[in-house]
């Protein structure tokens, strides 16, 4: 008879507690991975200078302003940056806006339990995350266009202050030039009238010590002079028009006879001859004028031709007494 075997069943084991509850996952915070384009750069210049302004943002990314505040605007849209107001500070004045990146948190991932596969399709592999380009909202746009406007109106407001600027320099300096001619003409003018002056005084003398050679020098001098004080003082000739004739003519003094003042250079010296052209020097007269003047008095018996080339002219008292004299040796 077979012996009987005894088998004796072990105890099951007990079964291990195996955990089934996972920890509570978070929500992974938007992507960190760098954007392409202009949104990169300015990305770039934010994590770079966090809590910086606009213009320190867009210096940084090399951008304009405008471009950078829109930018932001798309990053602060997609939770990637953060916009801290400003406010005003202690004088009332707004301060401006600083941005930052938005605050990482820990990525919470899944524990897997024991026995299970894990999930996607590589064991403790991150799934990866797609970038979305930034969105560009219509609050964006009006924002960078009111930026761009702002801009405009600035840049014409300085071009309006540079041609104000321009104008008053450009009035002074007239001023000044007017000044100086002013000043120029006062100048002349006095020097053009002391040597008048000096030429009246001097010719004056001459006179009354009979000195006719200094006398027709002087008279000559006086109406040089007189010429330039005129252009000195830069006086022309007053012109008005005739009332009622459309013409114009010219306000001067009466005409002088010139007939009575060669009879009376004559006469001043009896016995000497004179050409119309000497005479003509010494009265301030035109030398044809003065001819024709002696030819009128030699015919009418004033005047004593003496030399027909050249034409000379004395006065007939003096031809008269010679002639008498003449006459006186003859006999």
């Amino acid at each position: 008879m077979a012996a009987k075997k005894n088998t004796v069943t072990a105890p099951a084991a007990p079964a291990a507690d195996i955990a089934t509850t996972t920890p509570d996952t978070a929500t992974a915070p938007a992507s960190t991975a760098r954007p392409d384009g202009p949104a990169g750069v300015v990305w770039d210049a934010v994590t770079a200078n966090p809590g910086a302004t606009v213009p320190v943002i867009a210096n940084a990314a090399g951008v304009a302003r405008a471009v950078a505040k829109a930018e932001l605007i798309a990053l602060a849209t997609s939770g990637r940056v953060v916009c801290t107001p400003g406010g005003r500070g202690d004088n009332g004045r707004a301060l401006p806006d600083t941005w930052a990146p938005a605050q990482d948190t820990t990525d919470i991932t899944t524990v897997p339990v024991p026995g299970t596969a894990p999930e996607g399709p590589a064991a403790g592999a991150a799934e990866a995350t797609v970038p979305q380009a930034p969105a560009v909202t219509a609050e964006a746009i009006a924002e960078a266009m009111r930026i761009m406007q702002a801009e405009a109106d600035r840049r014409a407001a300085a071009e309006a202050d540079l041609a104000k600027a321009m104008a008053e320099e450009e009035a002074r300096r007239a001023k000044v030039l007017a000044d100086l001619a002013k000043a120029r003409t006062a100048e002349d003018t006095r020097r053009a009238l002391a040597d008048l002056l000096t030429a009246v005084t001097t010719t004056y003398a001459a006179v009354v010590a009979g000195d006719e050679a200094a006398t027709t020098a002087g008279l000559e001098r006086i109406h040089t002079e007189a010429n330039n004080v005129r252009k000195a003082s830069k006086a022309g000739p007053v012109r008005t028009g005739a009332k009622g004739t459309g013409t114009v003519r010219t306000d001067r003094a009466a005409p002088r006879p010139l007939r009575p003042e060669v009879v009376a250079h004559l006469n001043a010296h009896p016995g000497k001859e004179f050409t119309p052209g000497e005479i003509a020097k010494v009265l301030g007269r035109s030398s044809g004028a003065v001819a024709n003047a002696l030819e009128t008095l030699a015919k009418n018996g004033e005047a004593v031709l003496t030399s027909e080339r050249p034409a000379r002219y004395t006065a007939p008292t003096a031809t008269a007494t010679g002639t008498a004299a003449g006459d006186g040796d003859a006999s």
